[in-house]
């Protein structure tokens, strides 16, 4: 066991939820993010579901969502093209002109690869499933939200049985290992998804931000 394994290891055994510091001011990133209005893509636009995305990072730069707003499993199936959550670590125009959302990524930078907001509009929702990579094992992963506009009234997370009250300008550390689902009751619920590539700085970055030392 090498020390990337270790320091996964020694992650999973701590809280499914580690709050990272210092949160960011919801209502300027949602301010910021007006311009884009019209650059939402349907998210996974095969399945039928009222989920939208905007790209933060994409294959190219561009803001089309191909393939980043789709499960990379169909599109593989579809195409034949292999693309992986760490090819698509590309800044978009979002990313470069927001600089709330700027601060939110900087840290992570070294490590960052698919990243989106994930707009659910009323009747969406993700049924229960795990985030895992069942086939490659020579790449981990782990995953941050960012809960941007959200409430417990309206927006459920559930978390191995347990419901998620998501407080809007936090981000979090969460173990995707674990199973959950999620559902919007109105429109508009935003949060910000990232993926990154593990290893045992992030897992000391993490620890340096979050807020229980």
């Amino acid at each position: 066991m090498n020390d990337n394994d270790k320091a996964l290891l020694r992650l999973n055994t701590m809280s499914d939820w580690i709050e990272l510091n210092p949160g960011f001011k919801k209502d300027k990133l949602l301010e910021e993010l007006k311009p884009f209005k019209n650059d939402w893509k349907k998210y996974n636009p095969t399945k039928i579901n009222n989920r939208w995305g905007l790209s933060v990072t994409s294959i190219d730069g561009g803001l089309h969502g191909v393939p980043d707003l789709a499960s990379l499993r169909d599109w593989e199936l579809q195409t034949g093209e292999v693309v992986h959550n760490h090819d698509l670590n590309v800044p978009t125009p979002v990313w470069e002109q927001c600089p709330t959302l700027q601060q939110i990524l900087e840290p992570w930078k070294p490590w960052l690869g698919r990243c989106h907001f994930l707009r659910m509009d009323r009747g969406s929702f993700f049924p229960e499933h795990f985030d895992i990579n069942k086939e490659d094992y020579s790449y981990d992963e782990v995953r941050f939200v960012g809960f941007v506009k959200c409430n417990e009234y309206d927006f459920k997370w559930i978390y191995d049985d347990k419901v998620i009250k998501g407080r809007p300008g936090t981000l979090w550390y969460f173990n995707g290992n674990k199973r959950h689902s999620v559902f919007s009751f109105k429109d508009d619920m935003i949060l910000l998804v990232m993926c990154l590539k593990f290893d045992k700085d992030l897992f000391k970055k993490i620890l340096d931000y979050g807020k229980v030392k």
